[in-house]
């Protein structure tokens, strides 16, 4: 073909624009049903469903039309660069159509995949910032689904090639033009212009009155995401990267010290994240002030005994494994033997966010905030022997730094210098690292006070860390992990957490054979819980707030000091430093303070949640501006119960269930708050965190 030729046949877009968005429109909505059932079906499990025929047409023309505008730009960029490069039609076409479906397969293939293994609610921007940001993300990635991943590239390539050869017979020379290659190109810069416009005005002014429909289009389609940045970009005039039509919106979107988010300056007669006016310090009561400016001190040596302090993090055990048994075997024997032995099993222990960074630090600053110091330098200064046996790389997520091993440490144990890690891992399970801490133990002299802290990470997702069967045969697979495998799902994370608390048993005996144990205080906790498609589609923790992936097992021994009710990670710090001053007997304190939750970044939360003593928790959601209240036995205006997936503990191992069949009542009432900001749990929820990030971010 010569370069006359060439440029003497014009593009004709019409069967390429035409293919590209029939192909994106049939698939998005085969996609979008097959993963939230958005027209039915097992929509029990989503948090949207379009049940009547007008809905359903309106939804596919609002999604077509977002499909058109960026076909259409997408086929007029080809087609523009073609032309500057002189190249043949038939191969702009179809390197534009191939690129085209390509792209669009990838970010398919990918949500399918994110939704098989860590459940549709799963958001990249909550889990970023809870695995130590966007770099930890993909390392945590590769590590538990390389193969999957490389797996997944392979197909893609192939299926690129698949493509480019279909396309290189579909839009070859041909002498007849078809009709769709008749259509005049005035027509198609018409409809791509006018799906431009509209999807930028649904995606704007028209989404308050559609939030669910916005919210799924936004979160869960390529298209709808593009647009949302488009707006919310075009809209931020003050440059503090919020839009005047984000979610939250920017209600003041020419000053950039108000915004949502913003920290809030007490009594200053200025309303900075725009919620509920200005933040007045008598609005905020005392104890809930003193409560959050008590957070983060350091010690101030005034400790009137020297008992040892033995700090325990599990990882992902979920607070009913203390009860579970499997085949009538408890999972947790050993922890319930030192329940039996006078430990106090605390009820009320939670997390504040469902992720282990947060838990970590928050537990050794004794603040949401990193203050400049921790628990560890609370214990040097004091004199103390310092030690900690990691089950994962302190470096993983900055754990040396921001927990103040690298200022404080007197011992430090990671997989780096263990010998029997010999493939380098950068975990190991809770057993090997117990051979370093009974070696350390066994030449370790009583006489000195020792602050020793371990962490076990066995029970982390995929489930595999190398220990041998009790509750199950085998592993499970990570492509294996679905809803329908739930009885091998559960029997395998019950043997991890059932490794862990041996490992707990070896270290109380271990205290116990040097005599340490009676005159320690040994505290017990999960960093989260964990769950395991209770609910019919979520998987993990950090990706919803609610008891299942927050609430956390806890057993404490050896305190002098009253257990409060209600505690979570942040408390600690502050628990420890009073214990070891106190001499009364220990019992468990009621108390009306709720534990204090939220969800994504901790400076820009997308929820944030009060969990009571008698089980009611209260949820507010910054973008919907919405919220809703649960509890047992409760009785709510609006109310719905939510469904639960009943644990497995008897089933046998291979039996596949289906969600919808097993799906269950749980006991918990839901209801939405239909004027959040005039409830008065709601008023207390915002102001107490307004408050905690004022005092701790503030430069005071």
């Amino acid at each position: 073909m010569t370069q006359e030729s060439t440029e003497e046949r014009p593009v004709r877009p019409g069967r390429l624009f035409i293919v590209l968005w029939a192909f994106t429109i049939l698939t998005e909505l085969i996609s979008l049903q097959t993963r939230l059932a958005i027209f039915g079906g097992t929509g029990w499990l989503t948090y949207i469903k379009f049940t009547n025929i007008s809905d359903r047409v309106g939804f596919i023309l609002i999604l077509s039309m977002l499909c058109a505008a960026l076909c259409g730009v997408w086929t007029s960029l080809f087609i523009g660069i073609g032309k500057k490069l002189k190249a043949a039609p038939e191969k702009i076409s179809r390197w534009c159509a191939t690129s085209w479906i390509v792209l669009i397969a990838i970010d398919l293939i990918f949500r399918h995949k994110i939704g098989e293994m860590l459940g549709n609610a799963f958001s990249f921007f909550e889990f970023a910032t809870g695995v130590g940001g966007v770099w930890r993300m993909l390392e945590q990635a590769f590590q538990w689904y390389g193969d999957v991943i490389l797996l997944a590239l392979v197909g893609v390539a192939a299926f690129t090639a698949a493509t480019w050869a279909f396309f290189r017979w579909f839009f070859k020379p041909r002498k007849n033009i078809s009709t769709l290659d008749r259509l005049p190109k005035p027509l198609l810069v018409a409809i791509t212009l006018v799906s431009l416009i509209c999807g930028l005005l649904f995606m704007s002014i028209l989404a308050p009155q559609f939030p669910a429909t916005h919210k799924l289009l936004a979160s869960e389609t390529m298209f709808g995401a593009t647009f949302n940045v488009l707006v919310n970009v075009g809209s931020d005039f003050d440059g503090d990267g919020y839009g005047a039509f984000d979610l939250p919106p920017d209600e003041m979107p020419f000053n950039a010290s108000m915004h949502p988010h913003a920290l809030d300056t007490p009594d200053d007669g200025i309303d900075q994240d725009l919620l509920l006016g200005d933040l007045q310090s008598d609005d905020i009561p005392k104890a809930t002030k003193k409560y959050i400016e008590a957070q983060g001190h350091e010690n101030n040596m005034s400790y009137l005994d020297r008992r040892h302090v033995i700090v325990v993090l599990m990882e992902s055990v979920r607070y009913d494994m203390l009860d579970a048994r499997i085949d009538g075997n408890p999972v947790m024997p050993e922890l319930n033997a030192l329940i039996e032995r006078g430990g106090i099993r605390v009820d009320g222990a939670f997390a504040t966010r469902g992720f282990t960074q947060n838990s970590v630090t928050q537990t050794f600053w004794g603040s949401f905030f990193d203050p400049g110091h921790s628990l560890v330098d609370d214990f040097k200064k004091l004199g103390y022997h310092t030690a900690v046996f990691n089950g994962e790389s302190l470096l993983d997520e900055g754990f040396d730094e921001s927990c103040g091993w690298n200022r404080s440490g007197d011992t430090i144990v990671d997989p780096r210098n263990i010998a029997a890690n010999v493939h380098h891992h950068q975990s190991v399970p809770a057993r090997v690292l117990m051979d370093e801490v009974e070696t350390f133990m066994d030449g370790y002299d009583p006489q000195n006070p020792l602050f020793l802290y371990v962490f076990y990470q066995d029970p982390h997702f995929p489930y595999q860390q190398d220990n041998p069967p009790v509750f199950t045969d085998r592993d499970i697979k990570r492509t294996e992990i679905t809803v329908e495998t739930r009885p091998r799902l559960w029997r395998t994370y019950a043997n991890q957490v059932h490794h862990l608390d041996m490992a707990a048993g070896r270290l109380i005996s271990a205290l116990d054979k040097k005599k340490m144990l009676d005159n320690s205080l040994v505290i017990f906790i999960s960093d989260h819980g964990e769950s395991l498609f209770d609910d019919g589609y979520l998987l993990g923790h950090g990706i919803a707030i609610g008891d299942t992936m927050t609430h956390a097992a806890m057993v404490i021994y050896g305190a002098k000091h009253d257990i409060p009710e209600m505690i979570s990670h942040p408390d600690i710090r502050n628990f420890i430093q009073q214990d070891l001053r106190a001499n009364s007997k220990p019992k468990i304190t009621h108390t009306e303070r709720p534990v204090l939750q939220f969800i994504g970044a901790t400076t820009v939360p997308s929820a944030i949640s009060h969990r009571y003593s008698d089980g009611t928790r209260v949820t507010y959601e910054f973008a919907s501006k919405s919220a809703w209240r649960e509890g047992f036995n409760a009785s709510f205006d609006g109310q719905h119960q939510k469904l639960i997936i009943p644990p497995h503990e008897n089933a046998p191992i291979d039996t596949r269930i289906t969600a919808s069949d097993s799906i269950k009542e749980s006991g918990v009432w839901r209801a939405p708050i239909k004027d959040p900001i005039k409830d008065p749990q709601i008023q207390n929820l915002i102001r107490e965190w307004e408050y905690m990030q004022w005092y701790h971010r503030a430069d005071k």
